[in-house]
């Protein structure tokens, strides 16, 4: 057998092989994504669809808001009704102001966040002090929902098992009443309350996770959510899309969303990457048939970073600059903190605490103590060799713990 005809052999067979594995993926079951994505036309576990179109099925009027500012009619109406599953997201000062007028004109809304205590401090401070938090949180494998009527559980799973969640809930707040609880470890908490105007009502709820396709299709949910709208009926529905708003992981292309699941979605566009897969392989396969120079061993440049490093650091020891070294410490943080997570640690606020904790999954206390020892440290003029140690290691465990 020549040498030509045993390639045509050798890539036939590959082609082949590798339509046999694209037909075996084609036929497989749809892989979910176990995250909680809150897409309002989504099919995932976490995903709105089923309780939107619930909700349009059941309204009198049903009209949805793509923003608050694109079309601004709804501020004019009375004795609706809006509707805003908001995730892990949050509105602003100057989205405040509407919803405050929408409300103030006789209308009713229903925020459900996992960040209603900064919902809340925009749409109404309830007299809480400046750096009063208004919600809190305790991780728990599931928790017990009450409504007054029922109750029932409800986790976070993953591959229909449970797993471990920080619930929120409200705290200290003077001037609303509290309307719903959930009960984490043994402890009751408000996760929902209710502040009346003179002519509408406002309800912040912490459990968004009800109303996502998962746990919507319970009777249980079902029936709490239910109650959850019977509270805010109005003739018209408005509902604002989730990740309009300010977001800390609301907002743009959910994590499933990508160019990948986009073309696999849509049957000729999926087949069309497939075949340019083939293509692509049988291409590879046939240069390989080309001959090949050897390629010559190369000996690598020794790597002198490592070392160069290590002299500055201990020049900088020598000469007793301690604050030099941990200032270069800080920056480095606060460009990985910018970089990764679109953090900005140079204003360390409340607002940044809060925002930390949501997005490096750590408790806001820890990232606040944190903090704070870091610039004690680096304002620190008789910084010594054991204390230069100490804050090194507490800097090293902080990148550990970061998702």
């Amino acid at each position: 057998m020549d040498k030509n005809r045993k390639n045509s052999i050798l890539i036939a067979i590959a082609a082949v092989v590798l339509l046999g594995v694209v037909y075996f993926l084609a036929q497989a079951n749809e892989r979910y994504a176990w995250n909680e994505t809150y897409n309002d036309d989504g099919l995932q576990p976490y995903d709105l669809s089923l309780f939107k179109g619930v909700l349009a099925e059941s309204a009198t009027e049903f009209e949805v808001l793509e923003g608050l500012f694109a079309d601004t009619s709804y501020l004019e109406s009375t004795g609706n009704t809006m509707v805003y599953i908001a995730g892990y997201a949050w509105i602003d000062s100057t989205e405040a102001s509407l919803l405050k007028q929408f409300v103030d004109k006789g209308n009713n809304l229903l925020i459900s966040s996992t960040l209603a205590g900064k919902t809340l401090r925009y749409l109404d401070d309830c007299g809480a002090d400046a750096g009063q938090s208004l919600s809190d949180k305790q991780e728990s494998m599931s928790i017990k929902v009450e409504d007054g009527s029922a109750s029932f559980e409800l986790s976070l799973d993953a591959f229909n098992e449970p797993s471990l969640h920080s619930w929120i809930y409200f705290k200290d707040l003077p001037c609303s009443e509290e309307m719903g609880f959930i009960e984490i470890n043994g402890e009751k908490h408000a996760n929902l309350i209710e502040k009346k105007t003179e002519n509408g009502k406002l309800l912040l709820h912490t459990t968004p996770l009800v109303f996502t396709n998962y746990h919507f299709r319970e009777d249980s949910v079902f029936n709490y959510v239910n109650g959850l709208i019977g509270q805010v009926e109005g003739e018209t529905v408005y509902y604002l899309e989730p990740g309009i708003a300010s977001s800390s992981n609301g907002g743009g292309p959910n994590i499933g969303e990508s160019p990948l699941k986009f073309i696999l979605a849509h049957q000729s566009l999926k087949w069309a990457w497939y075949l340019t897969l083939v293509l692509a392989l049988l291409y590879i396969i046939n240069s390989m048939r080309r001959k090949q120079r050897a390629i010559p061993v190369v000996s690598l440049p020794e790597n002198q970073t490592s070392a160069y490093l290590d002299m500055v650091y201990r020049l900088f020891r020598k000469e007793g600059s301690h604050r030099d070294i941990l200032q270069s410490q800080v920056k480095l943080l606060q460009s990985f903190l910018r970089n990764r997570y679109s953090l900005n640690a140079n204003k360390l606020d409340d607002d940044f605490y809060e925002l930390a904790s949501a997005k490096l999954k750590l408790d806001k206390d820890y990232i606040e103590l944190f903090f704070k020892q870091l610039e004690r440290s680096r304002y620190n003029s008789t910084l010594n060799d054991s204390e230069l140690l100490k804050i090194d290691r507490e800097i090293t465990e902080f990148y550990l713990r970061c998702p």
